[in-house]
């Protein structure tokens, strides 16, 4: 796989290209996007190859996913990758990683609906927890890309009657990937409490650490939701699964998926794409992984004490979290100044709570990346000045 090769998605319906003035307003169509959380990649070319010759075929009827085939392409993923084992009936599938938090939120919370969850976080989190109780613990930086939660917090929270804790690991946007200490710290305090932990490991595989899946701790509180797209760049086809041991949390999850909310029927390409991706396509992962490590590693030296700017690799995503406090600028000044005079789409730290930093994806050809760096460039240049 060339990652090098650069792949015009202009006129594709394409969110993060075709898209930009939703994020940046209209007349700035013209920018170079670093912001939706996808890649430039084209996806492996197994799933290519899979896609096609099912489009060939040319009847496309409905679907079903409650097969050993999909199922065991998770299970053997977890197993071979990450040493851990899942039983076949605890996988599920849904239409996204979002629409299982929610339904699960949903089963699980009781009339208070206290949930609890880290800061910063992902933004599609924020959008659906204002409907909950919600108990924010800060991811503190004790270090540069050092992130940490308070244990103490945590307990407190479950002691006030939190029924759900929902982690993102790795985490979006600051790359932390949860040490299996910290994973054994936080089930114990969930089995002590009786709170459900449910864990979006979309992030899992882009990583520069070890990354532990809770259900490799626990399978009596844990939960495991997920998918293929964040990988291997396919979110477009569709669907996710999850990992539900609890028999009656599963039956009451598939019960309104299928006779409430009528979504129970797959894409055929999301079945085939998720199938051959954990069958075929590891390779092609770890490939990903080491270009995106150098990509890391440009803007870390590009960038990193730049006018003061703070960056860090983090341990995972293609996410880069870049922290310019030191420049005494505005959240504001820095976006006006990046679309202006850096020509560049780089989401705003602060929805996802720090108006101190911004979030790069560098989930692209490099020849991109320095497109970024140069733009991030150019606009402190101008507020310096």
């Amino acid at each position: 796989m060339d990652f090098n090769k650069v792949i015009d998605r202009r006129g594709t319906f394409c969110t993060q290209w075709d898209y930009i003035e939703d994020r940046f307003g209209k007349g700035n169509g013209d920018l170079t996007p670093f912001s939706i959380s996808d890649t430039d990649f084209q996806a492996a070319p197994e799933i290519l190859e899979e896609i096609v010759e099912r489009t060939q075929h040319g009847i496309f009827g409905y679907s079903r996913w409650n097969h050993t085939e999909y199922k065991s392409s998770i299970q053997s993923w977890f197993e071979k990758r990450y040493e851990t084992i899942i039983k076949e009936d605890w996988v599920i599938y849904a239409p996204s990683v979002l629409y299982s938090i929610n339904l699960l939120l949903e089963i699980l919370l009781d009339n208070d609906r206290k949930v609890m969850t880290h800061t910063p976080r992902y933004d599609g989190f924020t959008k659906f927890l204002s409907n909950y109780n919600l108990y924010e613990i800060e991811l503190k930086e004790i270090s540069k890309g050092n992130y940490v939660t308070d244990f103490e917090k945590i307990e407190e929270g479950f002691k006030d009657g939190v029924s759900a804790f929902l982690l993102c690991n790795p985490e979006n946007p600051v790359g932390k990937v949860w040490t299996e200490d910290e994973l054994i710290k936080l089930t114990k305090l969930c089995k002590k409490y009786k709170v459900y932990l449910i864990s979006d490991d979309i992030h899992m595989d882009i990583t520069r650490k070890k990354y532990t899946p809770v259900l490799k701790i626990d399978s009596e509180y844990s939960i495991i939701l997920s998918s293929t797209s964040k990988t291997f760049n396919i979110p477009s086809l569709g669907g996710s699964y999850g990992i539900i041991p609890q028999d009656e949390i599963r039956e009451k999850f598939l019960h309104h998926l299928k006779n409430v909310d009528s979504v129970s029927s797959p894409t055929i390409f999301s079945v085939l794409s998720t199938i051959t991706a954990y069958n075929k396509c590891e390779y092609w992962v770890n490939s990903l992984n080491e270009y995106i490590d150098k990509n890391c590693e440009y803007v870390m030296k590009e960038l990193d004490g730049y006018k003061g700017l703070e960056v860090y690799i983090p341990e995972a995503t293609y996410l880069m979290w870049i922290g310019f406090k030191n420049l005494n600028i505005s959240q504001e000044q820095f976006q006006k100044a990046l679309i202006e005079e850096g020509k560049v789409a780089i989401m705003s730290g602060e929805m996802y709570g720090d108006k101190h930093k911004i979030r790069l994806n560098v989930g692209c050809p490099m020849e991109k990346v320095k497109v970024g760096v140069n733009g991030i460039k150019r606009a402190i240049e101008k507020l310096m000045n």
